[in-house]
């Protein structure tokens, strides 16, 4: 059973505003997290000089922009982010609003943290995760066993981890030291399909449904193309998958989508659910922010023909 997300005719939703030189060349890849009928943005903005930083929006009605900061909300800090604050990732616990973003400086990609409870007001955590090129890290929205648990990408496989708290992903901790050497044992997925044979990573943080955990992610081919796909995960033990979707569920078609900074992306990283409706936000073409849906019984029950 095939199922495509269905665009937004508002999309793009967020463009580049052009008189702020900080966001000047492209907004794009949002994450996103809903607070009663609001669904607060954070994007990755990049200025004339390429360097990256996250500014905020607020979204009614899963697609509709009704503010915008004016100056970034996080910007690089740091020797780890030297070249940027990228690609950021949001999960709510207890009140407390956990973004897990990209550090990128000339020793590579790296994972750090920041957390925020009213979006306006950020505690930076550092860098957390392994020592090494790792990125595309998400939080559940609930602990398993009184365990944090992320998901994250040393390429090119997905990988799940296990903490006591939140805490305990400090680069600092010894865990992380030889991670390279266990990364295989700490995979979940792979590459399958020819449309995702270069490599994954996960989207927007896991959605608990009754069936499973929603794992919305994207792949990567051979020429360098981005396409969402989506994969359900075992309740109780998420290390285990249970479906997966051979076919991607949204890929480059629009012109938006095609051509920007980055040609032919689509780059899932925030999702909410309003009125049982799925509406999963992405880039396009590493220039622009958009929205796709899907009522969220048709994508359970496309998984589950594919368990």
């Amino acid at each position: 059973m095939a199922i495509k997300l269905v665009r937004s005719a508002r999309n793009p939703i967020i463009e580049p505003r052009p008189e702020l030189s900080w966001e000047r060349k492209a907004t794009f890849n949002p994450g996103a997290v809903m607070d009663g009928g609001v669904v607060n943005i954070l994007y990755r903005a990049v200025s004339e000089e390429g360097i990256s930083s996250l500014g905020y929006a607020e979204i009614v009605d899963g697609e509709t922009v009704v503010r915008r900061s004016r100056e970034p909300v996080l910007s690089p800090s740091g020797p780890h982010e030297e070249f940027g604050c990228e690609d950021p990732r949001i999960t709510a616990v207890d009140g407390t609003c956990y973004v897990f973003y990209t550090a990128y400086s000339r020793k590579g990609t790296r994972i750090a943290l920041a957390s925020t409870r009213d979006f306006r007001n950020y505690e930076r955590h550092g860098v957390v995760g392994p020592d090494l090129d790792d990125k595309d890290c998400a939080l559940f929205p609930q602990s398993l066993d009184g365990e944090a648990v992320v998901v994250h990408r040393v390429a090119p496989n997905i990988q799940l981890d296990f903490f006591q708290s939140i805490d305990q992903m400090r680069i600092s901790n010894p865990y992380w030291k030889d991670y390279g050497k266990r990364v295989e044992a700490n995979t979940i997925m792979k590459p399958r399909c020819k449309w995702e044979e270069r490599k994954i990573g996960i989207g927007p943080p896991p959605i608990r449904t009754q069936d499973g955990w929603l794992m919305i992610y994207h792949g990567v081919d051979s020429h360098s193309v981005y396409r969402a796909g989506a994969a359900l995960l075992d309740l109780e033990n998420p290390r285990r998958v249970i479906a997966r979707i051979p076919e991607p569920i949204l890929e480059p078609e629009r012109s938006f989508e095609r051509v920007g900074l980055v040609p032919n992306v689509v780059f899932p990283e925030g999702a909410v659910v309003v009125n049982d409706i799925l509406k999963v936000f992405y880039g396009g073409a590493d220039k622009v922010c958009c929205v796709a849906s899907v009522p969220m019984k048709l994508m359970l029950e496309a998984l589950e023909a594919h368990s």
